[in-house]
């Protein structure tokens, strides 16, 4: 806190779960704090929307019992979760195989042969032990390069490279071996082994909505319907903030301001000259992937889980169905199933026709399929996972500090310690900056 012992100002860009997880952690600091949000409902890349009836989430999201920050989060906000999926799910040859819940799982995994099993439950068992130095040593390599003397090709083949596909949205090729197994330590090392939960009612947009009832509690004003069009640098430090709203332009003086938007929008928020060099050239080679995620509705259930991973086709990844994914409740009869790709031939297309590419799959990937879509919903692309090309864990912002007094970043790419999932990391950055910020004004 300043000399003068005011409370310090706070404007933080993006109600999402960086924005709310950083603002929430400031109770620790006599702060004044706003946040600004850009579209009509708070969320950002966890937003949800209804229509017909249907709940629907801007992506496929779901907490697995590794999220040690968002899930104590999620606890206290009173949010009830229950346990959906069975893991992941591979189609071929007409047969259907399940990897659940635990390291045994693995070792019946039968995908593979026998053999090959007792190797993957070997390799798991392996990673299991992994320190975090020995992460940081994995992650020069993509884990393409890693498995080419280490797993078998069979395993490789039908077992890591569709899970890592399904799980980051990436390729073997293109994930660092540090980051996927660290992941993947995560997700087994939980006490009662993989486990997946969702929010019982009002899908993955309740956990924003609820984080903000918190805010208020707490002081803290969220604003909604905020372009904000320049963070205001003078003398090196931060000194206000102009955004428009409702079609009326605003400045407001604040002492800091905290961006939690995707790294390669910071140029329309900040002139980027006034950055120091370093900082700006960190930053430059953070981007976010295109996805695709397409909505069919069907007459009748085609499927027996609640959440799961097909990744047996040229373009789909990711198949779920239920009555309840994505907070969807469905009449009777009827589910929703949601289809999520990274496939580059499908982000070439227009959305009719990448929709009626990937339904061609499904009917090959789910027997009688067509008959029983009653609506498809317009596929669209929305920038969802950070590209994590090998070195991300030590090329990661290890400060959310910019080095402009005042101006703090947070989100995936930033502060946020080892890197799991790019909500876990959005929470954990925010907490993180909220603390650089504490010590900065305490």
């Amino acid at each position: 806190m300043s000399e003068s012992r005011k409370a310090t100002k706070v404007i933080v860009v993006g109600a999402g779960i960086a924005g709310f997880s950083c603002a929430l952690e400031l109770k620790g600091l006599k702060a004044r704090c706003t946040i600004l949000e850009k579209e009509a409902t708070v969320g950002g890349r966890a937003r949800s929307f209804t229509e017909s009836g249907y709940v629907f989430d801007q992506g496929l999201h779901f907490f697995v019992g590794g999220f040690k920050s968002l899930i104590p989060i999620l606890e206290r906000s009173g949010i009830r979760m229950t346990v959906v999926g069975e893991g992941a799910v591979w189609l071929k040859g007409g047969e259907r195989h399940t990897i659940s819940r635990s390291i045994v799982d693995a070792a019946r995994f039968g995908l593979v042969s026998p053999t090959d099993r007792i190797t993957l439950g070997r390799l798991v068992q392996e990673n299991l032990k992994r320190t975090r130095a020995d992460f940081l040593e994995l992650d020069n390599m993509t884990f393409a390069e890693y498995a080419e003397d280490k797993i078998p090709e069979a395993i490789y083949e039908d077992f890591y490279d569709p899970l890592i596909r399904t799980v980051a949205f990436m390729k073997p090729e293109e994930v660092s071996a540090g980051q996927y197994l660290y992941s993947e330590q995560l997700r087994f090392a939980y006490e009662d082994g993989f486990q997946a939960m969702y929010p019982e009612r009002g899908g993955l947009g309740s956990v924003p909505y609820t984080l903000m009832l918190q805010a208020r509690n707490f002081a803290i004003e969220p604003k909604v319907n905020c372009n904000v069009k320049q963070v205001i640098i003078e003398d090196e430090k931060v000194v206000g903030v102009n955004y428009e709203q409702d079609g009326k332009d605003f400045n407001v003086e604040t002492d800091a301001a905290v961006i939690t938007t995707p790294v390669d929008l910071l140029p329309n928020f900040v002139d980027m000259n006034k950055l120091p060099s370093d900082f700006t050239t960190s930053v430059r080679k953070f981007s976010y992937r295109p996805s695709i995620v397409a909505y069919f509705g069907l007459s009748s259930r085609v499927l027996d889980f609640n959440v799961g991973g097909f990744v047996p086709g040229k373009k789909i990844h990711i198949v779920a169905e239920a009555k309840r994914v994505s907070g969807v409740l469905a009449p009777i009869g009827e589910s929703l199933l949601t289809v999520t790709s990274i496939d580059e031939e499908l982000l070439k297309m227009e959305n009719g026709e990448a929709t009626e590419a990937i339904l061609e799959e499904l009917k090959e990937l789910i027997p009688g399929l067509e008959s029983k879509v009653t609506w498809k919903k317009s596929w669209k692309i929305w920038r969802s996972v950070l590209s994590q090309p090998p070195g991300i864990m030590k090329d990661r912002l290890t400060t959310n500090r910019t080095g402009v007094k005042g101006l703090y970043v947070a989100g995936a790419y930033a502060n946020c310690g080892e890197y799991y999932a790019s909500m876990e990391a959005a929470s954990k950055s925010g907490i993180a900056c909220a603390q650089e910020m504490i010590q900065d004004y305490s």
